[in-house]
């Protein structure tokens, strides 16, 4: 399977699946993976309840969201990409990508 056959507009259900697949793929599936975007780290995990991306907070005793607050998650239930804020411009925690771009990124630094 390839990243680019997966759209936040797929049924949430059918969303987290076809993730699931391409991260046992990948052989990252039930295990965390950091990377950097634009200087911010981000942890990465998909597992067999959801597929979730949370920006780190580099102060994690300082709020908000301690150790750090979620921009992508995905259950059976749910998609949510709070990652772009296309109503806030000037947003300094979005992170300006979606579904797509997060999984290109993951596959580069994976190597792949």
């Amino acid at each position: 399977m390839t990243p680019t056959s997966l759209s936040q507009d797929t049924n949430p259900s059918e969303l987290l699946a076809r993730l699931q697949d391409l991260f046992r793929e990948w052989d990252l599936f039930d295990r965390p993976l950091t990377l950097t975007h634009r200087g911010q780290e981000y942890l990465v995990r998909c597992d067999a309840h959801s597929f979730a991306i949370y920006r780190l907070n580099p102060h994690y005793h300082v709020p908000p969201g301690a150790p750090g607050w979620p921009v992508y998650l995905v259950t059976a239930e749910m998609a949510v990409d709070e990652a772009c804020a296309p109503h806030l411009e000037e947003d300094e925690f979005a992170a300006d990508l979606a579904l797509q771009d997060w999984l290109n990124l993951i596959k580069k630094t994976l190597g792949k």
